[in-house]
């Protein structure tokens, strides 16, 4: 009897290890210059000649550059950050999206990474970079992909914008 209650133990935690294992989670990192002051608040531009999609004829390009920037520009702007389509802007902000497909003799995978890069205006210094690399599930609505994708921009963003140490 002992031994059963211990067996059904063990499977419990390592169901609950493999669930967490099974998270559909995008994991996120982010990078910038310690030396950069970033303002509250500022504006940028989108730098469309440094922005890259993958030439892949299965990916809706224009809808995918789309999503993108609707999503960058609501959590950008939720931190103070607002886009201008011309003037002068602090920053510049570009992407760069990649797709990486294994294919295995019983199953293939693609792995989706994608990642921003905020540059000052002024200088051409990339201050900012974050960076977004998850699975990618082929089937999701519009609405499930915008959802993901701003639930990976929000945990990207979330320290935004930076404050260097001794700032509080």
């Amino acid at each position: 009897m002992r031994s059963h209650h211990a067996v059904a133990a063990l499977v419990t935690v390592l169901a609950v290890c493999l669930a967490g294992c099974a998270s559909d989670d995008v994991g996120v990192s982010t990078t910038f210059d310690p030396l950069t002051r970033f303002p509250a608040t500022a504006t940028y531009a989108w730098d469309d000649a440094a922005c890259l999609l993958p030439e892949d004829p299965r990916i809706d390009g224009p809808a995918v550059d789309a999503l993108i920037r609707e999503v960058a520009n609501e959590e950008f702007g939720a931190r103070g950050y607002r886009a201008v389509a011309s003037g002068a802007a602090n920053y510049l902000l570009s992407y760069q999206y990649a797709i990486h497909t294994w294919t295995g003799p019983d199953a293939s995978k693609a792995i989706g990474s994608l990642s921003l890069q905020l540059v000052e205006s002024a200088s051409r210094r990339r201050v900012w970079s974050g960076f977004g690399r998850a699975e990618i599930h082929v089937g999701l609505t519009q609405e499930e992909r915008r959802n993901r994708l701003r639930s990976a921009f929000a945990r990207m963003l979330e320290k935004f914008p930076p404050s260097q140490r001794g700032d509080g």
